[in-house]
């Protein structure tokens, strides 16, 4: 990803209505499912310009990961921690068997070895530790939003059920997300595919009502997902364990 769209995500992730409700969906889910202990270490691949760091620091002691300087940088604008280069599969600058929580939020659709990475990601796990993983759904919704993020593919629930396990994680929750503006969403993308948009289109800033409103339905999906998982989505969450 450019820096042109790490600067672009840096200025808008605050109040965004998709940034502002996915984070508030991540941590709500990390906290029905992450077993609290004294002392939790958490990583956090892929870290971007840093929206989740300063609230997973809450949760325990936080690191950072991300393959790009640029990401780095604007996430050390805002979280004091370490935070190091590194990629996956192959390149964690973390001990393995470390962590009891790791967050890969939007990360493994960028990379060509997916499995591996999820392999990489549960071996620098402690035992029964737990990840959270985010990527984004259904090929038919591929857009030049996803060429602009460089990402490699997007999943159905089956498919990452199935990688998940071949990466050997027990699954305690997979759940479609971001139901219900997903007709809204599948409208844009097409309009945008039809007429040839730029990509960054998609994260434009709405006005302030709009952004309100977007936001007010997106979060009633934080409590819907407490108890349920949707059939249907933009986006993929999961919860595994070690």
């Amino acid at each position: 990803m450019n820096i042109d769209m790490y600067r672009m995500f840096f200025q808008i992730q605050k109040k965004h209505w998709w940034f502002v409700t996915k984070k508030k969906i991540v941590l709500d889910t990390i906290d029905q499912y992450l077993n609290k202990t004294v002392d939790i270490r958490v990583l956090d691949i892929g870290c971007g310009s840093g929206l989740m760091l300063n609230a997973l620091e809450n949760i325990g002691q936080t690191f950072g990961m991300d393959m790009s300087d640029d990401a780095i940088n604007f996430s050390k604008e805002i979280f004091s921690s370490k935070v190091k280069k590194g990629f996956l599969p192959n390149q964690v600058p973390y001990e393995k068997n470390f962590f009891h929580l790791i967050t890969a939020l939007d990360v493994i659709e960028h990379i060509d070895q997916d499995v591996e990475s999820l392999k990489a990601i549960r071996s620098h796990l402690v035992p029964e530790g737990k990840a959270v993983i985010t990527v984004p759904a259904y090929m038919f919704l591929w857009s030049k939003f996803d060429e602009l993020n460089e990402h490699k593919r997007r999943y159905t629930l089956a498919e990452l059920n199935a990688k998940l396990l071949q990466a050997g994680f027990t699954i305690e929750k997979i759940s479609y997300y971001n139901t219900l503006l997903f007709p809204a969403v599948f409208v844009v993308r097409m309009l945008n595919n039809i007429l040839k948009r730029d990509g960054a289109s998609d994260i434009d800033m709405p006005s302030l009502p709009l952004n309100f409103v977007l936001e007010k339905i997106f979060g009633i999906e934080k409590y819907l997902l407490r108890f349920t998982n949707l059939p249907f989505g933009v986006s993929i969450l999961a919860v595994v364990r070690k």
